[in-house]
């Protein structure tokens, strides 16, 4: 088995989950949504790596006209604007990485592995069926036992990586 990808959708109850997919089936691991105050406090984060970064960048350049005397000034405001550059680069590669969810060889080694995940092993499903609502795609899932499980994503990969499953549609 192998992983073919990871995205992250809404259910029928709204709430979000990482899908991680699979040869032999899927996971949806819950997890929690990003609220309007953690884009905020985000985005003030990155105005304040930005300012400092152009700040000192500036204050570089005017060092080296304004004070052509101390032309050490300069080179040390450039390398501290590069330094704070790199920190902060540094610092949104270590975020992307505790967000992206483990990798795992199969859909049941995660579930026994992941707390709160629920497994749908390919063999349960009778059939899945992809279309686009708006700026979603959409996919339900008929399930042997149960009624369909839908997810919505704004993000594309959730049609990619169920449409192995789906039959194409007319005229394709």
């Amino acid at each position: 088995m192998s992983r073919r990808g990871w995205v992250s959708a809404r259910d029928a109850a709204g709430g979000w989950t990482v899908l991680s997919v699979y040869d032999d089936g899927w996971c949806a691991a819950p997890v929690a949504a990003r609220t309007t105050a953690d884009t905020r406090r985000r985005l003030r984060g990155f105005i304040g790596w930005l300012v400092t970064v152009v700040g000192l960048f500036a204050a570089a350049a005017a060092a080296a006209v304004l004070a052509a005397s101390l032309p050490w000034l300069s080179w040390v405001l450039l390398a501290a604007s590069g330094g704070a550059l790199g920190a902060a680069v540094l610092r949104a590669a270590r975020r992307r990485a505790r967000e992206r969810p483990p990798v795992f060889a199969s859909s049941a080694e995660q579930a026994a592995a992941t707390e709160g995940a629920r497994r749908t092993a390919l063999d349960q499903v009778r059939g899945v069926a992809l279309h686009r609502e708006g700026s979603e795609d959409v996919v339900t899932v008929a399930v042997r036992r149960g009624g369909p499980v839908v997810y919505r994503s704004p993000d594309r990969r959730l049609g990619r990586l169920f449409a192995p499953w789906s039959p194409a549609p007319p005229g394709r």
